[in-house]
């Protein structure tokens, strides 16, 4: 399986998301993945902090990979990413699949360089959007991937094919504790095992913190997890009144749901969208961790 991951990493920043990093680094880990290319997006920070962070990590993993640097803000579609993007669609037509995991500028911007890029590309899974608040102990978690562009996000939803929405609401159905990350992790010796223990350690008090979360969910982890490993979750499918209005709030479900009038400004569609749900919870989360365990493996 050929794959491009077009994500918001911010691995070694200090109070922000580590999951994008983890699902690269899932990826690498899965024998039936060839990693093709890796491009930067806007999203947990700004797109020059991702980059720095993007280039630190292909550094220290030593992976000589494609990699390219997505649009500033929402709207910045022609960009160094979305070029990357748009060519590798043409040249893996057909066989190239599209984990994204941030804001989607720089598929929309492939989609504007490359007007089959839509049909080239294979499927993509997508972590991002929800379909009711998620609430937590200490405050609401506010959606941060399909809100930062939600053009973009309507025009991929809609016009993608074989796309699978991880989102953030069922992403909650498998908590990581800083237990069970321990006991996987502890008495493992490997660079790669003790770089994941260093920088996921701060992850755990910030969502306890600022959620009352105890533990944290890897949201980016799962939605590469469901590109590669389908097996673990069911593909449930449902339609959706999609709207760039009810996306700029990251939400699935339009606030309005009568087309009249509404349509003439505003983009506004029905449509079927796959949001896969765990249904192997221990089974998906072994397979995580042993993933993440044999890259040092890999490495000897």
């Amino acid at each position: 399986m050929k794959v491009a991951i077009d994500f918001d990493n911010t691995f070694f920043t200090a109070n922000r998301d580590v999951d994008d990093g983890m699902a690269l680094l899932y990826l690498l880990g899965c024998p039936e993945v060839e990693l093709i290319a890796v491009t930067s997006t806007f999203g947990n920070k700004g797109i020059d902090l991702v980059d720095r962070d993007t280039q630190h990590l292909l550094e220290t993993l030593q992976l000589d990979l494609p990699y390219a640097k997505g649009g500033q803000a929402c709207g910045d579609y022609l960009n160094p990413a979305s070029r990357l993007l748009a060519d590798l669609a043409a040249q893996y037509a057909g066989d190239l699949y599209v984990l994204a995991t941030g804001s989607l500028t720089n598929l929309m911007g492939a989609s504007l360089l490359n007007p089959d890029f839509f049909d080239q590309v294979a499927g993509f899974s997508l972590m991002g959007g929800t379909t009711a608040p998620l609430n937590f102990a200490k405050q609401e978690m506010l959606e941060l991937n399909f809100s930062c562009d939600p053009q973009a996000a309507y025009q991929v939803l809609t016009k993608g094919h074989n796309v699978r929405v991880m989102t953030g609401n069922h992403c909650l159905d498998l908590l990581f504790t800083q237990e069970q990350y321990e006991a996987a992790f502890d008495r493992v010796e490997g660079p790669i095992v003790q770089m994941i223990q260093k920088y996921s350690a701060p992850w755990f008090r910030d969502n306890d913190l600022e959620y009352g979360i105890k533990g944290f969910y890897n949201w980016d982890s799962l939605a590469a997890a469901c590109l590669v490993h389908p097996e673990y979750f069911s593909l449930d499918q449902e339609r959706y009144w999609l709207s760039v209005e009810g996306l700029a709030r990251g939400r699935l479900h339009c606030p309005s749901q009568d087309p009249t009038q509404y349509v003439v400004t505003k983009p506004y569609q029905q449509t079927l969208v796959t949001t896969p749900r765990i249904t192997k919870k221990e089974a998906l989360k072994d397979h995580l961790y042993q993933t993440w365990l044999s890259l040092d493996d890999q490495q000897k």
